[in-house]
């Protein structure tokens, strides 16, 4: 009896030997076939995986240089740090992405899907960021056409202000009082700008009144002695002292004074002084608003009524 069971476990145990044997032949046969399709699959793309490689690391290298080109160019245009930072970054993630897709083409993947989505996404993120992005768009055309730089004064939608800074979205002006105003970069691009000090000369405007009793000539001749004395004014323009208005109570002299742009407000300051003083020291009346009465008399008088009379006259 215990002779037939043992010789019955050995049996199974041989079956169970077997089985396993025969199960891992199959799997090193399945691994071996993997094996040969991998090499051979290698074998056959090798020159398409060769020039997915070579795409990757020329196309990064050039990402590399056209980014340092890029930042070269912003800092010689003086761009605002962060406004070069988030361009450099941009452009680099989007010639890699460009670059990693021709790489999987070249593998013979299907990159429809893969622009299709990031289309998608790209659309998605533009509806929901389309403020934003507009500013962001407008910042990077200011840098690029150079309307205006820092340092330049400009005049928009009835803001005044120096320019100190050109952010991704918005552009900070400084007023003369010291006030911060920022205005988002889609304005200024889509609004008129007066940019004050992009010529390298300005022209000061004045109008000065005189009385209607006193000479022109004098008159144009003590203001443009002023304008000729002074070293601020560019002499070769067409400075000029001239009747502007015929007013209801004076002629008003239009002056024109050219200087370079920095001297701009500093002439102008002292041309309004001197040209008072100058005048007031040549006896040439500055008229102001006042009401004159005539008295006429005839040579006939005639009494007040009285009290009484005013009663019987009402």
């Amino acid at each position: 009896m215990l002779s037939a069971f043992l010789d019955q476990a050995v049996s199974q145990a041989s079956l169970q030997s077997s089985e396993e044997l025969t199960g891992l032949e199959k799997n090193i046969n399945i691994t071996q076939q993997w094996l040969e399709n991998a090499y051979n699959w290698f074998i056959n793309y090798l020159p398409n995986i060769i020039s997915a490689v070579l795409i990757l690391i020329i196309g990064f290298w050039l990402t590399r240089i056209v980014g340092k080109l890029i930042l070269k160019a912003l800092k010689k245009s003086k761009a605002d740090p962060t406004v070069s930072s988030f361009l450099h970054s941009l452009i680099g993630v989007t010639l890699k992405i460009i670059i990693v897709i021709c790489a999987l083409s070249t593998l013979g993947v299907d990159v429809t899907t893969i622009i299709t989505t990031i289309g998608a996404a790209a659309v998605t993120i533009g509806l929901a960021l389309k403020d934003s992005l507009a500013n962001v768009a407008s910042g990077t055309l200011i840098i690029l056409n150079k309307k205006f730089k820092i340092g330049d004064y400009l005049e928009t939608e009835g803001l005044k202000g120096k320019v100190v800074k050109i952010d991704m979205m918005y552009t900070t002006l400084c007023t003369y009082d010291n006030k911060e105003i920022l205005i988002p970069n889609s304005r200024l691009t889509s609004n008129n700008i007066t940019n004050y000090f992009v010529q390298d000369y300005r022209r000061i405007d004045l109008i000065i009144p005189i009385a209607y009793s006193e000479d022109i000539a004098k008159a144009r001749d003590v203001i443009m002695t002023l304008i000729n004395n002074n070293d601020m004014v560019i002499k070769d323009r067409n400075n000029r002292v001239a009747v502007d208005t015929l007013n209801e109570s004076s002629v008003d002299l239009s002056v024109w004074i050219w200087c370079r742009s920095e001297n701009y407000w500093v002439l102008m300051e002292y041309m309004k002084e001197s040209i008072k003083n100058s005048l007031d020291a040549n006896h040439i009346q500055i008229p102001f608003n006042q009401l004159d009465l005539h008295i006429i008399d005839k040579g006939t008088k005639k009494e007040l009524p009285t009290e009484l009379e005013k009663e019987k006259i009402s």
